[in-house]
């Protein structure tokens, strides 16, 4: 049986939250049971599922024209799908070839493994763009990364804003034939979500092992988790 973790991370203030990610080094076996608890500490297991908080204001009526990207240069990329035990001085070796590094954020798993995210901030907008197109799916000590520049949007002053409170469980050690669809029918029945997406590596086009879903409230997240503890995704290949 494999198992995966549940950890409540306290904010998201260093770290962006779809950055804790958890893939694969190759598609896991179809239909494996998942198992789903608070894991108080660190625990030995080869899958996580962490469970964190992140707010996000949007236009009360939405629509095209109502965000737009921010004028500000764009220097900051986001990079998934690092190995597990790269460094921030190995993320900065890899990205000074192609330009200045300012800063490596690296999300930490423990003192010596991490997510598998990190933020690079570079120099300027021209060593970000030459980093984004030398380095994306690059192949990192086995691993294909992804890399591409982190989003910055701004609202339109003249339209009035609500705050949407997104709860989101990021969910390892997924069969590869699970997808998205699969994934929001398996939570849905009893819970109300908000969104639901499986990851998938672009080149070539297959499951990276690990999805996001997304609920109203941390209460219903935790429900969700602790509701479907031992279940399995089947999923259908499309």
């Amino acid at each position: 049986m494999a198992f995966v973790f549940l950890k409540f991370s306290p904010s998201l203030s260093l770290h962006h939250n779809p950055s804790p990610f958890f893939p694969l080094t190759s598609p896991p076996k179809p239909y494996p049971p998942i198992s789903l608890f608070i894991a108080r500490k660190q625990q030995s297991f080869s899958s996580n599922v962490v469970l964190c908080t992140s707010s996000t204001a949007a236009p009360a009526v939405p629509s095209v024209g109502d965000l737009e990207s921010s004028p500000q240069p764009r220097k900051r990329l986001i990079a998934q799908n690092i190995p597990w035990t790269c460094t921030a001085e190995d993320i900065t070796n890899l990205f000074q070839k192609y330009g200045s590094v300012v800063d490596v954020e690296l999300s930490m798993y423990s003192s010596d493994r991490n997510r598998g995210l990190a933020f690079i901030t570079m120099a300027s907008e021209e060593d970000a763009l030459a980093a984004l197109n030398g380095l994306n799916s690059y192949d990192l000590d086995g691993r294909v990364i992804k890399v591409e520049f982190a989003r910055s949007l701004k609202k339109n002053p003249s339209l009035e804003t609500t705050t949407i409170e997104k709860h989101t469980v990021f969910v390892g050690n997924l069969a590869w034939r699970v997808r998205s669809r699969d994934l929001r029918e398996f939570f849905a029945p009893n819970h109300n979500v908000i969104s639901a997406e499986v990851i998938f590596h672009s080149n070539p086009r297959r499951s990276a092992g690990y999805g996001f879903v997304s609920f109203a409230s941390k209460k219903e997240a935790a429900d969700a988790v602790a509701s479907l503890n031992t279940k399995e995704i089947d999923g259908e290949a499309n």
